[in-house]
């Protein structure tokens, strides 16, 4: 499976994270470079946070992943947006999602920097 999602063009490092992670197996095997580690992977919170372990451990690096597009508690909500009841919650959800593309290029330091 590595090598067919490799042709897929799924980052080596990120697909090496979300096994150690323990994702399970069919979502990896729908995987592509737009899926969204949110909505798709369903990573967020503490969750996000040892994942991120794994990641920098993986990269060798620790570069800071944008505020905006770290998935808080709330960002499973994300799909949801529209039908929270408080506003203040709404606010609460980050704005930006990140795709397995963009997390390997914020971890190998192309991305932007918070």
């Amino acid at each position: 499976m590595n090598d067919k999602m490799q042709s897929q063009g799924i980052p080596d490092k990120v697909l090496q994270a979300l096994k150690r992670f323990a994702v399970d197996e069919r979502l990896l095997e729908n995987l592509n470079p737009k899926s969204q580690i949110v909505t798709d992977l369903g990573i967020w919170g503490d969750d996000f946070c040892e994942f991120y372990e794994i990641l920098s451990e993986i990269y060798g690096t620790e570069y800071l992943i944008p505020a905006e597009c770290v998935p808080s508690e709330f960002a499973w909500a994300g799909t949801l947006k529209g039908w929270l009841p408080f506003s203040d919650m709404k606010k609460a959800v980050p704005e930006a999602s990140l795709t397995v593309t963009e997390l390997d290029e914020i971890m190998r330091g192309l991305g932007s920097q918070a």
